[in-house]
C-alpha cells in the first residue's frame, strides 16, 4: 500500500513539474513576442511621426483626415512618449522656421501637459526627460520649476536643470555657479558652453567670484569660458590661478593664459615653470609650441640638457623643431660629449618633424 501512494505522489510531482516547465515556456514566448510587438510598433510609429514631422516642416500637412488619424495613436501612451522624444530630437537638429514648426507640433497635440507630468514625477530619468522637454519646446512658464531642481540631490536632475536654465536665459543661467558645490562633468561643461553664445558688458565681477570659488569645477569651467570669449581683462586673475592647489585648475590656467595671451606670457611661463609640477610644465611647453616665440629658444635648451625628467626633454626637443632650431639638434646629436638618452630624444623629435 505504501509503495502504492509513494509511486502515485511520484506521479503528481512529475507531473507537477512538466506544467511549470510548460508555464515557463509559455511565459518566455509570450514576453517574447510582446517585445517584437513592441520594437515593431516603435518602429511603424517612429516612421509615422517622421513623416508628421517631415509635412509640417515642408507645409504640405493640410489634410484633416490625417489629422484625426494621428489623433488616434496619440491616445496610446506609449505613442506620445515617442512623438515627444521624437520631436525633443529633431528640434536639436533644426533652427528658424523649422524649429518653429516643430514647436508647434508640441502645443497642437497637447504634449505639454505630458512633459509637466515628468517633471513631477519621483523618477530621477523622468523628472530629468521632462526638464529637456519643456526646456526644448521653450515653455517658458516652466522656469520657476525647472530652477527649483538645481538644488536636487541627483546629478541627471540637476544637471538637466541647469542646461535648461542656460538654454532658456543663456549667460544669466548659469546663475547656480556662484553657489554650486557638486561635480560638473567635462560632458556638462561643453554642454553649457556651447550654448553660451554672448557675454554681456560688466560682467567681470562675476567671473572673479567664480574663479575664487571653492568648487574647483567651476573654476575649470569659468576658465573655459574666459578662453572660448578669449576675455582679455580676466589675465591677471587667470594668472594668479598659477598657485591654486589643484592641478587641473593649474592645467587650465596655462591654456587660457595662452589663449589669451600678451607679450608678458612666455617670460610669465619661464619665471614659474620650476616651481610647477610635472603636468603643469608639459602643458607650458605644449602652450609654447602653439605660440611658437623666439623668446623661449634658451629655456627650451637648457631644458633639454638638465631636466631631469624625460617626457620634458621630449616635449622641449618638440618645440625647438617647431621653431626650426633642426640644425641646432643635429648638431648637438653629432657632438661626442652628447649623451644617448639624449641622442635618442633628439632622433625622436626629428622623426615627429618628419611624420
Amino acid at each position: 500500500m505504501s509503495q502504492h501512494i509513494i509511486l502515485h505522489e511520484l506521479i503528481l510531482a512529475i507531473i507537477a513539474v512538466l506544467v511549470l516547465v510548460l508555464l515557463l515556456i509559455i511565459a518566455v514566448l509570450g514576453y517574447s513576442f510582446y517585445s517584437y510587438r513592441i520594437l515593431h510598433n516603435r518602429h511603424s510609429w517612429r516612421q509615422i511621426i517622421e513623416y508628421k514631422i517631415i509635412e509640417t516642416i515642408v507645409g504640405t500637412d493640410k489634410n484633416t483626415e490625417h489629422d484625426q488619424e494621428f489623433g488616434k495613436y496619440l491616445k496610446e501612451p506609449s505613442f506620445r512618449a515617442l512623438f515627444l522624444d521624437v520631436l525633443v530630437a529633431s528640434d536639436r537638429k533644426f533652427s528658424g522656421a523649422a524649429k518653429k514648426a516643430i514647436n508647434g507640433l508640441f502645443y497642437q497635440f497637447k504634449l505639454e501637459d505630458e512633459a509637466w507630468r515628468k517633471l513631477r514625477q519621483r523618477k530621477a530619468y523622468l523628472v530629468a526627460g521632462g526638464i529637456q522637454e519643456l526646456a526644448a519646446m521653450n515653455v517658458e512658464a516652466a522656469i520657476p520649476e525647472i530652477k527649483a531642481k538645481l538644488n536636487d540631490d541627483r546629478t541627471a536632475v540637476y544637471q538637466e536643470a541647469q542646461y535648461a536654465m542656460v538654454s532658456f536665459q543663456g549667460y544669466e543661467g548659469l546663475g547656480f555657479l556662484e553657489h554650486f558645490d557638486k561635480p560638473l562633468s567635462d560632458w556638462q561643461q561643453l554642454r553649457l558652453l556651447y550654448s553660451i553664445h554672448h557675454i554681456p558688458e560688466l560682467s567681470d565681477v562675476q567671473f572673479y567670484s567664480w574663479l575664487k570659488s571653492t568648487n574647483d569645477y567651476v573654476v575649470i569651467f569659468t576658465l573655459r569660458l574666459i578662453r572660448k570669449f578669449r576675455l582679455m581683462p580676466m589675465y591677471a586673475a587667470v594668472h594668479d590661478l598659477l598657485d591654486h592647489p589643484a592641478i587641473p585648475v593649474r592645467v587650465q590656467a596655462i591654456r587660457t593664459l595662452q589663449a589669451i595671451e600678451n607679450n608678458t606670457t612666455i617670460r610669465q611661463f619661464i619665471t614659474c615653470f620650476d616651481q610647477q609640477p610635472i603636468e603643469v610644465q608639459l602643458e607650458i611647453l605644449k602652450s609654447m609650441k602653439v605660440a611658437r616665440s623666439r623668446e623661449s629658444e634658451d629655456f627650451l635648451k637648457k631644458q633639454l640638457w638638465n631636466h631631469a625628467e624625460v617626457s620634458i626633454k621630449i616635449s622641449a626637443a618638440e618645440v625647438l623643431v617647431v621653431l626650426g632650431e633642426v640644425d641646432y639638434l643635429h648638431e648637438i646629436s653629432r657632438t661626442a660629449d652628447t649623451y644617448d638618452q639624449l641622442i635618442q630624444i633628439i632622433k625622436h623629435a626629428l622623426q615627429e618633424k618628419k611624420c
